[in-house]
């Protein structure tokens, strides 16, 4: 199981591009709750947007942070 970390979660929006809480949740084997979650608060630090009700993606912001906790 992977855990659903700032890394893990921004690193798979870094590979994959935008996507869906419930893909996210799936490829980190977690609730897609906790991916919304988790995805919610990188927003409120500017490291994720929410494209749609359920659909997001990392920031330039995001990509900066990925690349500072790798």
């Amino acid at each position: 199981m992977v855990r659903c970390s700032d890394r893990a979660l921004l690193a798979a929006l870094e590979e994959r591009g935008p996507a869906r809480a419930t893909q996210l949740a799936a490829e980190l084997d977690a609730h897609p709750i906790t991916v919304t979650q988790r995805c919610d608060a990188l927003q409120s630090r500017g490291h994720v947007r929410r494209i749609s009700t359920d659909v997001f993606g990392i920031t330039e912001d995001g990509r900066a942070y990925l690349a500072s906790i790798e």
